[in-house]
This record gives C-alpha cells, structure tokens and sequence, in this order.
C-alpha cells in the first residue's frame, strides 16, 4: 500500500510543483493517542521512513515544508519524524499533555501550530488570558502560530471566540509577529 501511496504522490508532485509550489504539505498520520505513539520505532522505520526519504526531499527541494497532522501526545515521535527530513508538526493537542515550550526548547527549529489549551476558553478573558502567557514563549521563538486543536468547542460563545481573536492578535503583536 505504502509503495503504492508513494508511487502516486511522486507522480502527482511531477505534475503539480512545476505550476504550483505550495507553502507547506502535510501528511495526515494520526499515530498517536494521549499516551503516545501508536507504533512503535521499528514500525516507522520499516513501513513509513523508506517513502517519506523518497517525498520528503522532492518537497523539500521544491522549497515546501513538510509538516505532519497528528494527534495526541506526538512529542516522543519528533525525533522520528525529524530523521524523515520532516520540519514541523499540527495540530499539537494541549490535552494530551503537549508543551509547545517544551518541544520549542528541545527542537529550536522545529515548526509548530497548535497547543493552546481550548479547554479555557469558555471560562472568559482572564483564563485565556493566563493561556497565552504560558504559551507566549512559543510565540516569542518564532516558527509557532498558536491555535486550537481542531475545532473550538461548542460551548464557546461567539463572544468568547472574539476575545481569543482579540487575545490572538494582541500577544502576535507583542512577539512582533503583526497578525
């Protein structure tokens, strides 16, 4: 399956990266839990690292970064995914225990997005607040853009949503990010 996953991505990245070169791409893997890794290293070393060494550097030639999309606590597969040639992980679930001052302290170049701790923010200003002063480090490093995980809960307000914007925009502009 992989052989033939890859098989086709390559073809695909033939035609699409002379008309178009993205941003970013990611590969939506899901290998991980609140606990961890779903598999263990001698798994990706066999059935994932052989093909993501065949796309990784095409994209990456192309000058695309190549991010992972997995959940749960993926911080123990970073450096696995790093041997890949991959630069960067989202959607980064505080829930599952994930630090992004942690990762960014052991992966100073390591791309982020994610890891702000939605669970806050139908508590008001003052809890959300307190949550972009933990995750304001991140910020501050650069290569971070702080988000929720997936989606914003339902019992968020609209209201509530405005004031993460608010939030959002008024700690990117004290990082110099603009936003």
């Amino acid at each position: 399956m992989n052989r033939d996953l890859t098989d086709f991505h390559l073809r695909a990245l033939e035609r699409l990266l002379p008309v178009y070169r993205p941003e970013f791409m990611t590969f939506a893997e899901d290998m991980s839990y609140n606990l961890g890794p779903m598999i263990g290293k001698e798994q990706f070393d066999e059935f994932l690292l052989p093909y993501y060494r065949e796309l990784v550097p095409v994209l990456r030639e192309a000058g695309v970064r190549v991010l992972i999309d997995t959940d749960g606590n993926v911080e123990p597969l970073i450096p696995w995914f790093r041997e890949a040639g991959i630069e960067g992980v989202l959607p980064l679930e505080r829930q599952a225990g994930v630090d992004v001052n942690r990762i960014r302290r052991n992966f100073p170049d390591w791309i982020m997005a994610g890891g702000f701790d939605k669970t806050v923010m139908h508590l008001g200003e003052a809890a959300m607040r307190r949550e972009f002063e933990r995750i304001l480090p991140a910020m501050q490093s650069g290569r971070y853009i702080p988000s929720v995980d997936h989606q914003t809960p339902p019992d968020v307000s609209a209201d509530g949503y405005r004031t993460y914007v608010s939030l959002l925009r008024e700690y990117a502009l004290r990082c110099g990010t603009g936003a």
